[in-house]
């Protein structure tokens, strides 16, 4: 999913306001008095949101049965979630067109789950407004980007912990207390991986049934996959696990995968665009969810022996990324690649220097070759071939 910002440096009204800096003109009064109206609807909205006042909420898209239908849902799901501190703002526009006054505008909301205090983004929606004597009406509404999320299209159960938010559907409510449980527990992991300036305000997860798995948040990923995190510029928070993967009680180490993503890439600018620093990714994710275990236990050290049994594999980490359309068994050993990767470091140079690694590989799309002298102490060549050797004794050869 490619992640959105709320915050554009170009195309917002504040941005076109002043001449000198790109020679636009400044906006129109209508533009401004435009602007104005849907700001103070957006900010009385808001409220509402967070002091429960569903009629207040609902009240811009009066004599709109279908938006009504679609801010209910979004108000009673974010209640649910114990939402917090939001604040609705337009990120792009209102830009004029259509029939007499009607407005268009992306407009971004920041939001926290569970407790006030995180200080993140959260996504953009598509708005249509109405200028009436009576003030500004929403009179079309799209999805989120990158959504639906799950509190748009579900009526979700919620629980509560101290660092995590574990929500899902009816059918699977029963499951929140076991849920709940190991995910407190994997929070106390994945935090020890985190990087930026704080920890995750929250982990939010959702537990998906089958038809959840294939609506929320859009993804396509198949039954091949038993979770997923969402990017950190999205919210930073939130994680997904597909509920007939394997029975809840044994999802204490996927959720400490899938939270270490969340942790180590929290409110990053998440630029690894070609795949090249995929194995650091998901090989300190593959590092936390093992928690220490020997590494002769790993569960895919076959697959991985088998591989370097067979192939020419040469050391170069940055060609582990899963091919696509790759079987289980390919897959399998792109992950068991990746974690010797990491667990190597990790062994071989100290945690500091691994997450030093992460950062500069994973969170600012530092090549292996500009990164390791720095965060090593040693150049990639030697890291690669330092690794291939520790990951062929690691499974036998």
């Amino acid at each position: 999913m490619a992640a959105c910002t709320t915050t554009p440096s170009a195309g917002s009204p504040t941005a076109a306001a002043d001449p000198s800096a790109n020679g636009s003109p400044s906006p129109t009064a209508p533009d401004a008095a435009a602007k104005a109206g849907i700001d103070a609807l957006l900010q009385a909205q808001s409220a509402a949101l967070v002091k429960g006042d569903l009629a207040a909420f609902l009240a811009p898209a009066a004599g709109y049965p279908e938006v009504e239908k679609v801010l209910k849902q979004r108000f009673t799901a974010l209640r649910a979630l114990r939402v917090a501190d939001v604040k609705q703002s337009i990120a792009i526009g209102p830009l004029s067109g259509g029939p007499p006054d009607w407005w268009t505008a992306d407009i971004a909301m920041a939001y926290c789950l569970g407790a006030p205090g995180c200080g993140t983004p959260g996504p953009l929606t598509a708005t249509t407004f109405l200028h009436t004597p009576g003030g500004f009406r929403i009179v079309d509404i799209e999805q989120t980007s990158d959504g639906p999320r799950p509190w748009e299209v579900s009526q979700l159960v919620v629980r509560f912990g101290k660092r995590v938010v574990v929500a899902t559907t009816k059918p699977h409510a029963k499951d929140l207390p076991t849920a709940l449980r190991l995910a407190e527990d994997a929070a106390k992991v994945a935090d020890r991986f985190s990087l930026g300036e704080t920890k995750p305000h929250r982990y939010v997860v959702y537990l998906a049934g089958k038809n959840e798995w294939k609506t929320w948040y859009q993804t396509d990923l198949d039954d091949s996959y038993d979770g997923y995190a969402v990017p950190g510029l999205i919210e930073g928070s939130d994680l997904v696990l597909r509920m007939d993967a394997s029975p809840i009680g044994e999802s204490a180490m996927l959720l400490r995968h899938e939270m270490t993503h969340v942790a180590s890439g929290a409110n990053a600018a998440l630029t690894d665009i070609d795949g090249s620093a995929w194995w650091l990714d998901e090989g300190l994710a593959e590092l936390a969810g093992e928690n220490g275990a020997a590494v002769r236990d790993y569960g895919w050290r076959d697959e991985v022996r088998r591989y370097l049994g067979r192939s020419r594999y040469d050391g170069d980490l940055s060609t582990v990324y899963p091919r696509e359309n790759a079987n289980d068994e390919e897959i399998s050993t792109s992950y068991g690649l990746a974690y010797y990767g990491a667990r190597c470091i990790d062994d071989t140079y100290g945690r500091k220097k691994l997450m030093a690694l992460v950062d500069a590989m994973v969170r600012h799309d530092t090549s292996g070759a500009d990164a390791a002298p720095t965060a090593l102490g040693v150049t990639w060549k030697t890291v690669e071939s330092t690794c291939l050797a520790y990951t062929r004794r690691a499974v036998g050869l």
